[in-house]
């Protein structure tokens, strides 16, 4: 058997290199979830561009607003 002392000394190894794991861990997951955020506005402002284009495709077009084939 060890002594108490080394175990105890042991623990407190393992448990303060525990909260550093958690502490870089946490930053990480704080730093996804802006990212995530960051994406999901990406993705809002995307889908609505993409509705717009759809609905402006279905609209009947005028010969008035097409370019002339040599413009």
């Amino acid at each position: 058997m060890t002594n108490p002392e080394k175990r105890i000394t042991e623990l407190e190894f393992v448990v303060t290199h525990l909260q550093k794991t958690i502490q870089d861990l946490n930053e990480v997951i704080i730093e996804q979830g802006k990212r995530i955020d960051t994406m999901q506005r990406e993705v809002r402002l995307l889908a609505s561009d993409l509705r717009q284009v759809r609905e402006s495709s279905r609209e009947p077009r005028r010969a008035e607003d097409e370019i002339p084939p040599h413009y």
